[in-house]
């Protein structure tokens, strides 16, 4: 309404009042009333002119603040979903802010109205949307287990402000909350692709380790029984081909030194089954659980047997042969416990066969068996199955009684290895002397044994004197080297061309002393240096032939210091050739 229909109304108002109340006076002296009667009136009838206005006006504020409230309401209910559905929102194509811009407040309430419906059925959209990828995340936390997603993925969150006690709650399906499911979600997809191919792995590697030990799986009915190491098993397309020879091939057997029968009190026994203790994650896991898992093993090697080597290796398809199955924690853990038993089945025999095949080397060497009989038996015993332990212990049985028999050759081989070991440590006839045994003439276990013994620790000497004694060697073949150049230098025939002709001595006594000249000084301040560390470090005197190496050095480098000093004036030639007769010390006699 404009101002000016409004003030033609208040003047139409004002004269029809002013017409009114001039009809009071004198209907007031007809009535006979006081003067103050007409002054009443006109106060009631301001008053009551008043208070109808005012009636009015406060029943239309009363209009507008319940239409306000209502749409107010409404645009709490937007606020909510619009906080809810973040930036998808934006489908809806409006506002609040522009439903604001209304102020017919009806014609308001209904547009805030529809924009809420608007929200609503998005909200429930994206709700739904959200729920399938959680219940999808839910699904591959009974597969990952439950500590693999974060505890906030797992479970739909109240939308931004909201509060969690409130009856009808808004949960978050902003594009930030989609973004996170769906990454979370490509993330544990990911991770069963490999947990699978982790799986086909390890079941292929227990495969071939069943069939490594000559081992039956466990059916899946009695999961938890063994089978005996000797029952038979098919090679399949996952396994590798396992040579196992009986003892009745063994070549030292048909050798015709060596031809003696196998002792009657060689160890005959039946083969050990092996129990295979396969945990899972729990201490104690349900039979139905095992027997699950070896039919999933059972189904998994039965389908790979079907496939091909191209099939089997090729990256797109890693989980062949696990279609339909979860790889759970409690899978993955039981199939790695299952390998883990069967290394160390594995590990156990193949230990036992080294130290069988340690104590055989040294037998067979000290028998005298020929290399091509050792590699035979080698060769022919090739695997980690019982029958190979077994075709070990029978030969090591053998060994072992034929050292009984031969004990006199064993100790002379014995004895020729420990003088071979003294000429590489140039031992002394003194220190040689003092193995007493060596002399013994009664040959028993314990002779040999003490042989051995020595022979042990001779080599134990050899490992820690080893650079130290190519050092020294090489130094006494130089001094050898100077000893020659001064014959050769006494020799005047060599001048006067009597004798059987040489023409390389000329040759090789000018690199004899070059060897001389340039080597011996570098070595002898080398073991100068290394042999007193060595002495320090070990305790005890370095000695070769039963001298000092350090005094031998001492004594001749002291000899060359006193020829320098003593400046005799000889020729060249005289002087090189009497040099090396008085500074080269002479290697102590070989024994």
């Amino acid at each position: 309404m404009s101002a000016t229909t409004i003030t033609t109304l208040l003047d139409s108002l004002h004269t029809h009042l002013q017409s009114q109340t001039q009809l009071l006076p004198t209907l007031h002296h007809q009535l006979g009333l006081p003067q103050t009667a007409l002054a009443d009136d006109l106060c009631t009838l301001q008053k009551q002119l008043a208070e109808c206005v005012e009636s009015q006006i406060e029943h239309r504020r009363k209009q507008v603040d319940e239409w306000m409230g209502r749409c107010d309401g409404m645009e709490r209910e937007c606020i909510r979903y619009s906080k809810a559905l973040g930036g998808h929102v934006k489908a809806t194509g409006g506002s609040v802010g522009e439903v604001r811009k209304e102020q017919v407040l009806p014609k308001r309430f209904e547009m805030i109205s529809e924009y809420q419906e608007k929200l609503r059925q998005l909200y429930h959209t994206k709700l739904e949307q959200l729920s399938t990828l959680t219940s999808r995340i839910a699904a591959l936390t009974r597969t990952l287990g439950s500590d693999y997603f974060p505890h906030d993925i797992r479970e739909l969150i109240p939308a931004p402000a909201e509060d969690g006690e409130e009856p009808d709650l808004r949960w978050d399906v902003t594009p930030e909350r989609f973004s996170r499911l769906e990454k979370e979600l490509v993330r544990g997809k990911t991770e069963v692709g490999k947990r699978l191919h982790h799986l086909s792995l390890t079941l292929v590697q227990i495969d071939w380790l069943y069939t490594e030990l000559d081992l039956t799986p466990p059916t899946p009915d009695d999961p938890m029984q063994s089978s005996s190491t000797h029952l038979s098993r098919p090679t399949s397309s996952c396994s590798f081909a396992t040579s196992s020879s009986s003892a009745s091939s063994d070549p030292f057997l048909t050798a015709s030194h060596l031809a003696t029968p196998t002792p009657a009190g060689a160890r005959a026994r039946t083969p050990t089954p092996f129990l295979l203790s396969i945990p899972s994650a729990s201490e104690q896991s349900p039979r139905d659980h095992e027997s699950e898992y070896m039919a999933i093993y059972t189904r998994f090697i039965a389908r790979v047997d079907e496939l091909t080597e191209e099939q089997l290796t090729d990256p797109n398809k890693p989980s062949l042969g696990l279609e339909g199955v979860d790889p759970t924690p409690e899978l993955i853990h039981w199939a790695e416990a299952t390998q883990a038993s069967l290394e160390g089945i594995k590990r156990k025999r193949e230990a036992q066969i080294q130290a069988m095949y340690d104590q055989l080397e040294s037998l067979w060497r000290r028998l005298g068996v020929r290399d091509a009989d050792m590699d035979g038996f080698v060769e022919s015993h090739r695997g980690s199955t019982e029958a190979t332990v077994l075709a070990y212990e029978e030969e090591l049985d053998r060994m072992l009684e034929l050292k009984r028999e031969k004990m006199s050759t064993f100790i002379e081989n014995a004895r020729k290895e420990i003088r071979q070991l003294w000429g590489e440590l140039m031992v002394g006839e003194e220190e040689q002397a003092d193995f007493a045994p060596f002399a013994d003439d009664e040959h028993t276990e314990d002779l040999l044994a003490i042989h051995e013994e020595e022979i042990r620790r001779l080599k134990e000497e050899r490992k820690l004197k080893g650079p130290l004694l190519k050092s020294i060697q090489k130094y006494f073949d130089i001094c050898q080297d100077q000893k020659e150049l001064a014959a050769a230098a006494a020799d005047q025939t060599r001048l006067l061309g009597r004798g059987p002709r040489d023409p390389g001595r000329l040759l090789r006594e000018e690199k004899m002393r070059k060897r001389v000249t340039k080597e011996k000084p570098k070595l002898e301040q080398d073991l100068l240096r290394s042999i007193p560390a060595w002495e320090a470090e070990s305790g005890r005197e370095f000695q070769v032939h039963g001298q000092s190496v350090l005094q031998i050095l001492t004594e001749a480098t002291q000899a060359q210091e006193k020829e320098k000093e003593n400046g005799t004036k000889r020729g060249k030639t005289t002087r090189a050739g009497s040099a090396a007769a008085t500074t080269a010390p002479p290697p102590p006699a070989r024994s």
